[in-house]
């Protein structure tokens, strides 16, 4: 059975003086033509049984990009926000870098999505983030959502980038630059503490950060092909 792409759709939020991006970016299954046997539930039959199915790898697809500012005028980006999903026009998954921001644009933008897709068929589910410079596990809390240390989301995405399985879309206006973005970034040596000010090294770094954020998220809770636990991803 096929499986179809979930787009997430990533904000990577700057402070007033920064950038701001959003991406679109679908998590693909394509079928490699191997086939193995495993142990499935047979929903005909209701019960167990050793069933054929087909291999997949997983790729991620940038299928847009746009950056705002400086300055980042929030409310704008809000406002902008359901422009984008409804050009998706199915399931997303929002996730959103609330590093520079904290809560209130975060909460603006969810206002925004819920109003607008109130009455549709447009269902989302969001994760909120705050990327912090330095080491360290993923930590989740009310305040800052999920606080994750900037080199674990640029590496998820620049192994996927290097082994063919983040692919950007040649047309996108801003294609070239999400991809020199990618092969400039050097992780900085990191060091105790929780410093936020180590969130975006170069001038430049929104969009690389929007798609990571993109990456990140459905790498760590989409763990089955054909199940989306939306649910396991508010931290709110």
């Amino acid at each position: 059975m096929s499986v179809a792409p979930v787009p997430i759709v990533g904000v990577s939020l700057g402070h007033r003086h920064q950038k701001t991006a959003i991406s679109v970016t679908e998590r693909a299954y394509i079928p490699t033509g191997e086939t193995f046997n495993a142990l499935d539930y047979d929903h005909r039959y209701k019960r167990t049984r050793l069933m054929a199915h087909e291999k997949v790898i997983v790729e991620y697809h940038v299928r847009h990009l746009e950056r705002h500012g400086p300055p980042s005028r929030y409310a704008s980006v809000a406002q902008r926000m359901p422009e984008v999903v409804h050009k998706i026009g199915q399931e997303f998954i929002l996730v959103v870098d609330m590093t520079a921001t904290g809560r209130p644009a975060y909460s603006l933008i969810l206002a925004e999505l819920t109003s607008t897709l109130e009455g549709t068929r447009i269902r989302f589910k969001h994760c909120p983030l705050t990327v912090s410079g330095v080491a360290g596990g993923v930590s989740r809390s009310p305040d800052v959502g999920f606080l994750v240390p900037r080199r674990d989301l640029i590496s998820v995405s620049q192994i996927l980038f290097d082994k063919g399985q983040l692919k950007i879309a040649e047309a996108l206006p801003l294609a070239r630059t999400l991809t020199d973005e990618l092969l400039a970034f050097k992780p900085k040596a990191e060091a105790p503490g929780d410093d936020l000010e180590g969130w975006r090294e170069g001038k430049d770094d929104d969009l690389v950060l929007a798609v990571a954020i993109s990456v990140w998220a459905p790498e760590r809770f989409l763990r089955r092909k054909d199940s989306v636990p939306f649910g396991a991803l508010s931290a709110s």
